[in-house]
């Protein structure tokens, strides 16, 4: 399994419930000290799902109305094992009620975005909303020199994302 091999931490948030509940309780709060109005959500990898987790449980108790922009940037949502979590625990894959508009960010030479496109795999929400899947070129480089297409900092520097971002402030 890829997850617990190379996304290690990933494994973790799914197998470990303590970890997985205080990671959306996190979240959770910092959501309910926004109160009501338009958000931009931006969660980079694993916390992408976490975003999502927490905006699909919200729906049974209404505690984030939106709308919300959610942008996920290098999120694992392709993979099967992901697929089979998320649906275990919110019985299908559709875009969360709260949320206006999903943009994926993702390079295709990440290896937490591989897998289909989230617009094939995640159905549309009741306001018809789906996910747009962006590709982006994520050029981070270390400081020595090596490449890290999943580095979060990357992903916030692409022209795509400032976009996004400008697009919401307007």
């Amino acid at each position: 399994m890829i997850l617990e091999y190379r996304l290690d931490d990933l494994w973790g948030y799914h197998d470990d419930a303590v970890f997985r509940d205080a990671a959306r309780a996190r979240l959770r709060e910092a959501l309910g000290r926004h109160g009501a109005g338009p958000l931009l959500l931006a969660a980079h990898s694993m916390g992408g799902l976490i975003a999502y987790d927490v905006l699909r449980l919200a729906e049974r108790d209404g505690s984030v109305a939106g709308p919300v922009t959610l942008v996920t940037l290098g999120s694992p949502f392709g993979l099967a094992e992901v697929h089979l979590k998320l649906t275990e625990e919110h019985g299908n894959l559709a875009v969360p009620r709260s949320v206006a508009a999903w943009m994926n960010l993702m390079d295709r030479n990440d290896i937490a975005t591989v897998g289909e496109d989230l617009a094939d795999a995640f159905p549309p929400n009741e306001a018809g909303v789906r996910i747009r899947d962006v590709p982006v070129i994520n050029a981070y480089r270390a400081p020595d020199g090596r490449e890290n297409t999943h580095k979060s900092y990357g992903y916030l520097r692409t022209p795509e994302f400032s976009r996004i971002v400008a697009g919401f402030m307007e």
